[in-house]
């Protein structure tokens, strides 16, 4: 078993803060990623598992460039609680205690970029802990079978085209045990052009980080406590 993670709308509606580049920065300072170009350049790498129609991809380092985004609130929601978790606009954003954890328990070299926090006047402020945008680069690609799930199977509303492979994993038991062992992962539909901003916010996690994470009272990967989740409960078993 793994599961999947997507911040919710709710977290959103009651944070109200969307990353935005560095006030006074340049073209040359990267706040985001093209996606189109970046995806080009994913490089395939010997599978963890053989398993047919499952191709696995590294992306790039975006290491190359300075590295300048912000998370700018609206005003007079610089005193909510962060969670420790979240997305927003395509991007996932983490704390330190997530880092520490992510960095413990894969081996993959994600990267991750300090995120300055600031108010609706693009005046810095802090958190009591760190946060910075994480960048993961480990990406699966698997071939969907010829049975789409829907979201009353799944308890979940599945990303058209992006997440028609879930069928094909429920389907195969070794499959999904093999996947269940990937410490955390996304994926990325064969058709490029048919990829979406939603699909590209979805994360997957293991059991056992997702365990990791749930006994060091990790904020913001609250299970669904019923079908579909209710307010920010964000994370759901597949």
């Amino acid at each position: 078993m793994f599961y999947r993670f997507l911040s919710k709308l709710a977290t959103q509606e009651r944070l109200e803060a969307f990353p935005v580049p560095r006030p006074g920065s340049d073209n040359n300072e990267r706040w985001g990623v093209g996606w189109a170009h970046f995806e080009d350049k994913f490089e395939s790498v010997p599978a963890e598992f053989n398993q047919p129609g499952v191709k696995f991809f590294r992306a790039p380092s975006i290491k190359n460039r300075p590295v300048g985004v912000c998370i700018r609130f609206h005003q007079g929601k610089e005193k909510e609680v962060l969670p420790d978790v979240w997305g927003v606009a395509g991007k996932l954003f983490i704390s330190e205690r997530v880092k520490s954890i992510i960095e413990s328990n894969d081996t993959m070299a994600h990267e991750y970029f300090s995120a300055q926090l600031i108010d609706w006047k693009e005046r810095p402020f802090a958190k009591e802990q760190p946060y910075y945008w994480f960048v993961q680069r480990r990406f699966l690609t698997i071939t969907p079978s010829n049975r789409i799930a829907e979201a009353d199977e799944l308890g979940f509303y599945p990303v058209p085209y992006g997440e028609d492979f879930i069928a094909r994993v429920k389907d195969s038991p070794r499959l999904r045990e093999q996947l269940g062992q990937v410490p955390l992962w996304q994926h990325c539909a064969a058709d490029t052009e048919k990829r979406s901003m939603k699909e590209r916010s979805i994360l997957y996690l293991s059991q056992s980080l997702v365990d990791v994470l749930r006994r060091e009272k990790i904020t913001g990967i609250d299970l669904f406590s019923e079908k579909y989740g209710k307010g920010e409960q964000s994370l759901c078993a597949v």
